[in-house]
């Protein structure tokens, strides 16, 4: 796929993982690939390798010379890579099953990433109570599991 995008084609990836939640659903979700452009900026995101053959579609929250930060959305924890680790970037996003494509220069797409990013220090309890209502039978035996673990080592 990286060789089929660095040739100057336009590719369609399913995506996996929960990284990019809330806007983008394993499984559900594709993101529309091109070739990325020398100069990137914040708030793209984009394919890159983040470890030998480990590779991650997350959003771009900095830039300093050659040194990119990228976040996804549904994440806490930073990512540090080189310009060269960028494989590509998406220029679009099939959504919730939709054949039509939802371009990344869309007004309210562009809305929310800008507000998601401003509204980082807050995605812990903002994603809690996503998942609670998204699956909320999961979230509570997750939620208690935790709980159990966290008393389990303070005991020890």
């Amino acid at each position: 796929m990286a060789e089929y995008v660095h040739n100057g084609h336009t590719v369609t990836l399913p995506l996996r993982g929960y990284s990019m939640r809330p806007y983008l659903e394993d499984g559900r979700d594709k993101a529309l690939l091109t070739k990325a452009p020398e100069k990137l900026k914040i708030g793209d995101v984009i394919l890159a390798e983040i470890a030998p053959k480990c590779y991650a579609l997350h959003r771009i929250v900095d830039i300093s010379d050659d040194n990119i930060t990228m976040c996804g959305d549904g994440n806490f924890s930073l990512e540090y890579i080189h310009r060269s680790d960028v494989l590509a970037i998406a220029t679009g996003f099939f959504r919730k099953g939709s054949e039509q494509v939802t371009p990344v220069d869309n007004f309210w797409y562009t809305c929310y990433w800008h507000m998601w990013l401003k509204l980082r220090p807050l995605r812990y309890p903002i994603l809690l109570c996503y998942r609670a209502k998204r699956n909320p039978r999961e979230f509570i035996s997750k939620s208690f599991n935790k709980i159990l673990h966290i008393c389990k080592l303070r005991k020890a």
